[in-house]
C-alpha cells in the first residue's frame, strides 16, 4: 500500500477552506455594495428603475458566494479527517500484514488474517467516502464558478442602466459595477485555486 502524507492532506483541506472563507468575505462586500446601490438607485428614481432589479442580482449572487462558501468550509473539514483516518487505516494494516509474514508458519497466523481482511474493507469504505466528497467538493467550486462569471454580465447591465439615471447618478452607480466587477474577479482567483487544490486531493489518492 501507498504511504500517503496526512500532513500534506490536512494543509490542502485547510488552505481551501481558507480560500473560500476569502471569498466569502468579499461576497459580504458585494452584499453591502448591492445595498448602497439600491440606496442611490432609489435617489435617482424611474431613470434608475433597471439597476435596482440588478441590485436583487447581485445580493442573490454574493447569497450564493457565501452560503456556498460555508458548506465548501464543512466538506474541507470532513475531507481532512477521512483522509487521516485513511492513512492512519493504511499503516495499521501495513504493519499487520508485516506480522502476518513473519508468523506465517505459526498455528495461529489466520487470527492476524481474518482482522486484516475487515481492515481492509473498511479502508476501503472510508477511501469511497473520500473520493465522495472531493467530487461533490469539486462540483460546488465549479457551480461557484460558474455563479461568478455572471458578474460580468451584471457589470455590463449596471453600466448600461447607470448612463440612463442621469448625470447626477451616473459615476456612482458606475462605480458600483466597477466593484462588483473587481469583487467577482479576487472571487475567482480563490476559486480557481481552490480547484488546483482539490484536483491534487483527488489525484493523490488514485
Amino acid at each position: 500500500m501507498t504511504d500517503l502524507n496526512v500532513d500534506n492532506h490536512f494543509v490542502t483541506a485547510a488552505v481551501v477552506a481558507a480560500e473560500l472563507y476569502k471569498a466569502r468575505e468579499i461576497a459580504n462586500d458585494i452584499s453591502l455594495t448591492a445595498s448602497n446601490a439600491r440606496a442611490l438607485a432609489l435617489r435617482a428614481g424611474q431613470g434608475a428603475a433597471g439597476f435596482r432589479a440588478i441590485t436583487d442580482f447581485i445580493d442573490q449572487l454574493a447569497d450564493t458566494t457565501v452560503k456556498t462558501s460555508d458548506v465548501i468550509n464543512l466538506k474541507a473539514v470532513t475531507i481532512s479527517r477521512l483522509a487521516t483516518v485513511a492513512v492512519r487505516s493504511e499503516r495499521t494494516i501495513d504493519r499487520f500484514m508485516q506480522a502476518a509474514t513473519i508468523s506465517r508458519e505459526s498455528e495461529f497466523v489466520q487470527s492476524i488474517i481474518d482482522p486484516i481482511e475487515q481492515m481492509k474493507a473498511e479502508h476501503a469504505k472510508v477511501l469511497r467516502h473520500f473520493h465522495r466528497e472531493v467530487a461533490q467538493l469539486s462540483e460546488l467550486l465549479e457551480s461557484l464558478a460558474r455563479e461568478i462569471k455572471t458578474a460580468s454580465v451584471l457589470s455590463a447591465m449596471s453600466r448600461v442602466e447607470a448612463s440612463q439615471s442621469g448625470k447626477k447618478f451616473e459615476e456612482g452607480l458606475n462605480v458600483v459595477a466597477d466593484n462588483v466587477s473587481t469583487a467577482a474577479e479576487r472571487i475567482q482567483v480563490h476559486i480557481m485555486l481552490s480547484q488546483s487544490l482539490c484536483r491534487e486531493l483527488s489525484d493523490d489518492y488514485y
